[in-house]
């Protein structure tokens, strides 16, 4: 362990008012990069949610998006407007990673921590393009510092923050927020009381009704009901390792491994060494429990697209928190991933792997309007 590496601590915070200059620094430096970086409406669901919001429907593919929809249908302009959340999202993300990283490391470890936090390629990716991944850059680590508090105080008004940001964020992003529930339902059976406990999922599943009832009323005044589940039917039958060895199946365990070692290899082992000295901590617990489920399921099930990461991507480097060098490092190159490299004209199997796989998700093809798929540049021979 080097000298400037210790070990995930218990820094005392300060308030919130009381350190402004760190956070203060983030938050200029992540409104000025994402506007600088800024693209139009291309990618993934982008279209089709611009579409949804014109034809008043909400909703897309399952699990249909409805709250983030509603939420950018307020304005006059959907793409501004979901150009702006993502903004937002990403800003407030990285300022409340700093606050959640003061909870574990003193204020220059938590900023260069932070500073990382919003240069991993596919989040500063997400930022940009007018897809829901965003959001997922705020509302976990958000949905743990809450807890945290929650844990340090034991004040009901905390629960209900955590409750209420918690319902909010699986609302944008249900499948992340369903990724999210085991390190939740780990947090209240070790750290809460039994009333607390059936307050807190209460509250959840009260609030949640918010946006999935309207939802199922979409869906089925869209006739989509049926699609929805013949689309679920079609991933398990179809891309799933579940269901067969195939294509499919090998490309989502690549679409997984490749961005978390691409973006996280200075951190990764730390990551993965702290979690082994200090298993006894509840905290590493609750973040291992965060990552887990939901790359099983990215694995063995599907994984489409590096933004998906977002939402687990605060619990790796909380793990590895202390480590500034490493830090400092992550942050420098994947800021040069993102902002000075593009996709490499190759016919090359390996090569287009890396374009379709990293480096389509950088600043060169948002502002070029840059889709790949590994599919239509080149197909494994079956010889």
């Amino acid at each position: 362990m080097g000298k400037h590496e210790t070990r995930i601590s218990n820094a005392k915070p300060l308030r919130p008012g009381g350190e402004i200059l760190f956070p203060a620094t983030l938050g200029i430096f992540v409104l000025i990069s994402r506007v600088l970086c800024r693209g139009t409406v291309y990618f993934a669901d982008g279209p089709s949610l611009i579409e949804s919001i014109l034809d008043k429907t909400y909703i897309i593919q399952p699990p249909g998006y409805w709250l983030f929809s509603r939420i950018a249908g307020l304005f006059p302009d959907p793409a501004l407007a979901i150009t702006t959340m993502n903004i937002v999202f990403s800003i407030a993300g990285t300022i409340v990673f700093y606050y959640t990283a003061r909870l574990f490391a003193a204020r220059m470890n938590a900023f260069l921590a932070a500073l990382a936090y919003s240069t991993i390629f596919y989040i500063w990716f997400s930022s940009e393009v007018h897809s829901t991944y965003a959001s997922q850059i705020l509302f976990p680590v958000a949905t743990f510092c809450a807890l945290l508090y929650y844990d340090r105080e034991h004040k009901n008004w905390l629960l209900g923050c955590a409750a209420l940001i918690f319902a909010i964020g699986t609302g944008l992003r249900p499948s992340d927020g369903v990724f999210m529930l085991p390190m939740l339902l780990y947090f209240a059976i070790t750290r809460m009381a039994r009333k607390e406990c059936l307050l807190f999922f209460s509250l959840i599943a009260l609030m949640s009704l918010g946006w999935i009832i309207p939802t199922w009323l979409a869906f089925h005044n869209n006739g989509g009901v049926r699609g929805a589940v013949d689309y679920l039917a079609y991933i398990l039958k179809v891309k799933s390792i579940l269901a067969a060895v195939n294509w499919y199946s090998i490309a989502n365990a690549g679409r997984y491994a490749l961005p978390m070692m691409v973006a996280f290899w200075p951190v990764l082992g730390t990551a993965i060494l702290r979690s082994v000295r200090n298993w006894k901590d509840w905290r590493v617990r609750a973040m291992v429990i965060w990552i887990v489920p939901g790359s099983l399921f990215f694995i063995a099930i599907l994984m489409s697209d590096p933004p998906y990461l977002n939402f687990l991507s605060a619990a790796v480097l909380l793990l590895a928190i202390n480590a500034p060098r490493r830090m400092l490092v992550t942050a420098l190159w994947n800021t040069v991933l993102f902002v000075a490299l593009s996709p490499i004209p190759s016919q090359v199997f390996a090569v287009n792997v890396v374009n379709c796989y990293l480096l389509q998700y950088t600043r060169y093809c948002v502002q070029h309007q840059v889709t790949l798929r590994l599919s239509e540049m080149h197909t494994p021979s079956s010889k």
